[in-house]
C-alpha cells in the first residue's frame, strides 16, 4: 500500500506547493521511490510547475484532471475515471528525465466550481450521499488499484478544509503543515489540527458506522485516523548576527510559540526566505536541478530540502 500524505494549511502562500513538489521529487530522486503527486488545489500551481502550459491546457481540455473524479458524483452516469487521467513522468521534457518514477494527477481552475457542485448535490440516501461525496478519491484509488503502482501519494491541498480537501484527508495516512513563523500564518494551526482530528475524522467515523450498520461496503482506501506528521517552517527570515537567534525578532517569537505548542512536530532545518526557490519553480523544476544557481547555493536550498525530505520520510514510514 502506498503511504498517502496531505500537505495542508488554512493560510495561502505558506509554501504548500513548494513542499509538496520537493517532498515528491526528493522521494523519487534520492530514495528511488515511485510517487504520485495529486493537485487538489483549484489554483493549479503544482500542475503548472510540473507541466508546461501547453501540456496543462491539453490535459484540461481532454478532461485528464482530478475534476473528472468528482464529476462521477455531480454528473449522472459519469463513470469513475481510469488511470488515463494520470500524467506520466511530467518532467520528461527538454531532453531531461530526472524523475521517471514521478507521476502527476493535475488540477484545473474549474475545481473551485466543482467544489460548489459537490456541496449542492445529493445522490440517494442523504447520509450515504455525504459519505460518497467525501470519499471519491478513495473510490478512485481503490477501483484503479493505484496503491499498487506507487510507494507514496502526495496531495497538495488548497487553503481550506471543504469537500475537495476532505477527500484528500479521507485518503491520507497523515498530514504535514507548512507555515511561516508569523501571526497570520500560525494562528489557524491549532484550529486546523482540531478540525482534522476532532471534526473531519469524527464526521467520517460517524458516517462509516452508519453505513456499516446498513451493511454497505466501506472503501478499503479510506483511512479512519489521519496522523499529524509534522510542521515545516518556511520563508523564515535570516538576520545572522543582527539577531541573537539568527532570525528576525518577529519570526523568533512565533517560532518559539510553535515549538512550545508542538515540540515533537517541528521539522528541521527551516526553509529560509529567498528568491532561489521561486526562480527554480518559474523554470518548471525543483531546486534539486539547479546546484550551480547562485541563489540556490546562497540559501543552501538543496541541502535543506534533502534533509526535510529525509525527516518526513522517516516519519511517514512509521505511520
Amino acid at each position: 500500500m502506498a503511504t498517502r500524505v496531505s500537505i495542508i494549511n488554512f493560510k495561502g502562500g505558506v509554501g504548500k506547493t513548494v513542499l509538496a513538489l520537493h517532498l515528491a521529487t526528493g522521494l523519487a530522486r534520492y530514495h528511488d521511490k515511485k510517487v504520485l503527486l495529486v493537485d487538489v488545489d483549484h489554483q493549479s500551481s503544482l500542475s503548472l510547475v510540473c507541466l508546461n502550459a501547453k501540456d496543462w491546457n491539453e490535459a484540461v481540455d481532454d478532461g485528464r484532471t482530478i475534476n473528472s473524479i468528482f464529476k462521477h458524483f455531480t454528473e449522472s452516469n459519469y463513470p469513475i475515471p481510469k488511470k488515463e487521467i494520470i500524467f506520466k513522468n511530467p518532467f520528461h521534457r527538454y531532453y531531461r528525465d530526472e524523475y521517471p518514477n514521478l507521476d502527476l494527477l493535475p488540477a484545473s481552475l474549474q475545481l473551485d466550481e466543482t467544489e460548489l457542485e459537490l456541496t449542492s448535490t445529493t445522490v440517494g440516501d442523504p447520509i450515504s450521499s455525504e459519505w460518497n461525496k467525501r470519499t471519491l478519491l478513495c473510490k478512485w484509488i481503490e477501483e484503479n488499484n493505484i496503491d499498487s503502482d506507487y510507494d507514496y501519494i502526495v496531495f497538495d491541498c488548497p487553503p481550506a478544509t471543504k469537500l475537495v480537501t476532505q477527500n484528500a484527508i479521507a485518503a491520507s495516512h497523515g498530514y504535514v503543515i507548512p507555515t511561516i513563523p508569523e501571526a497570520v500564518s500560525i494562528r489557524g494551526i491549532p484550529h486546523l489540527i482540531e478540525r482534522v482530528f476532532t471534526k473531519i475524522d469524527q464526521k467520517f467515523a460517524g458516517l462509516s458506522q452508519y453505513l456499516k450498520a446498513k451493511g454497505d461496503k466501506i472503501n478499503t482506501s479510506y483511512i479512519p485516523n489521519t496522523e499529524f506528521i509534522g510542521i515545516v517552517i518556511s520563508k523564515i527570515i535570516y538576520r545572522g548576527r543582527a539577531s541573537y537567534s539568527g532570525y528576525t525578532s518577529d519570526h523568533t517569537r512565533h517560532l518559539r510559540t510553535i515549538q512550545k505548542l508542538y515540540p515533537k512536530h517541528v521539522i528541521e532545518p527551516f526553509v529560509f526566505q529567498g528568491v532561489g526557490v521561486p526562480e527554480c519553480l518559474a523554470r518548471g523544476y525543483p531546486v534539486f536541478e539547479y546546484p550551480d544557481q547562485q541563489n540556490v547555493k546562497t540559501g543552501d536550498f538543496i541541502d535543506i530540502f534533502q534533509k526535510i525530505v529525509n525527516e518526513l520520510k522517516t516519519r511517514m514510514d512509521l505511520i
